[in-house]
C-alpha cells in the first residue's frame, strides 16, 4: 500500500485507520515517501500490522512487541524532518492529543533512500546536515550511506551541525511533530524556529524556513494536551524548548463543579 499522500502525521487514530486498510486491501508492503510525518504514519502502520497490544501499551512495556508481527515497508524521505523519522524512533499523539515516544529497531523499515524534493537547495540539502540528523535519530548506517548522497566538503561545518543537532534535535522533534498533528506547523518551520540562534543555528534555521512563518503560529497553539505527558512514554524534556518560547507545559485541569473542587482540595 501506499501511505505517501497523508500528511496529517501520527496519531494513535492515523494509525489504526492506516492498519485497518492495510488488512482491508490485503497489501503486502507499507510504503511512505515524503516528510516526516508520512515516513512516521508508513513505519507505524507496518510495525503494527500484527501486534497483539495497543501503541501506548508498547511504548511503555517495549518487551511487549512482536517482531513477528511487522509488515515490510521502505520509506523515502524528502526532507530532513523524514530522514530523522528513519531512525527506529517515531512520536505518536495519543487519544488525547499528548504525545508519546515509542523506540525499537522494528520501527526502522526495510528499505529506505532520501531524495531531496525540487527545488530544495543550500544547506537543507547539504550531506553533512542529512547525516547528522540521522545519527541523531540513532541509525548511523544510514548516515553512512547519505553521506555518499551529494557532493562536497564541509567537515567543520559538518561538525558545527552535529553537535547542535545533538544538543537540541531530540526535544525539538517531539514539539515539532506536535505542533504539526495539533496545529499543522509544518515540522521544519517549528525546528527552524527552536534553533534559530546565532552561528550555524541561524544558518540552518534560515535554509529551513526562510519566511521565519513558525513563531505566531507556536505563540497560539494550544499545549492543553501536554498536561497529560507521561514520563514513562515519553522521557524527552520538552521544557527548555517551551521556556525559549516563553510558555510552559499547562497543569491538569481539575474536575468541575463543587465535588471535583472539593476532592482536589482534598488531594492537595
Amino acid at each position: 500500500d501506499h501511505a505517501g499522500d497523508h500528511a496529517g502525521g501520527a496519531s494513535v487514530g492515523d494509525v489504526a485507520e492506516g492498519v485497518g486498510a492495510y488488512h482491508f486491501d490485503q497489501c503486502d508492503a507499507v510504503v511512505g515517501v515524503g516528510t516526516g510525518a508520512i515516513v512516521d504514519l508508513a513505519t507505524l502502520v507496518a510495525f503494527m500490522s500484527g501486534q497483539r497490544h495497543p501503541l501506548t501499551d508498547l511504548a511503555a512495556v517495549s518487551a511487549n512487541i512482536d517482531p513477528r508481527g511487522v509488515a515490510p515497508s521502505f520509506a523515502v524521505a524528502t526532507d530532513l524532518t523524514g530522514v530523522a523519522a528513519l531512525g527506529g524512533a517515531s512520536l505518536i499523539l495519543d487519544d488525547r492529543g499528548c504525545p508519546f515516544l515509542l523506540r525499537d529497531a522494528a520501527l526502522r523499515p526495510a528499505a529506505a533512500a532520501y531524495c531531496p524534493a525540487p527545488g530544495v537547495g543550500g544547506l537543507v540539502e547539504g550531506r553533512e546536515i542529512v547525516a547528522a540528523l540521522a545519527i541523531d535519530a540513532g541509525d548511523g548506517g544510514a548516515a553512512d550511506s547519505l553521506m555518499a548522497t551529494t557532493a562536497g566538503d564541509a567537515s567543520s561545518l559538518a561538525l558545527d551541525i552535529a553537535g547542535l543537532l545533538e544538543r537540541r534535535l531530540g526535544p525539538a522533534r517531539v514539539l515539532a511533530v506536535y505542533g504539526m498533528i495539533a496545529g499543522g506547523i509544518p515540522q521544519p518551520a517549528t525546528l527552524a524556529c527552536l534553533i534559530a540562534t546565532s552561528g550555524v543555528g541561524a544558518d540552518v534555521a534560515a535554509a529551513l524556513d526562510p519566511s521565519r512563518t513558525a513563531r505566531p503560529l507556536l505563540d497560539a497553539l494550544s499545549l492543553d494536551a501536554l498536561a497529560h505527558i507521561d514520563r514513562t512514554t515519553l522521557p524527552v524534556d520538552i521544557s527548555g524548548m517551551l521556556v525559549m518560547l516563553g510558555r510552559d507545559i499547562p497543569a491538569p485541569r481539575r474536575r468541575g463543579g463543587r465535588g471535583g473542587a472539593a476532592r482536589g482540595r482534598r488531594s492537595e
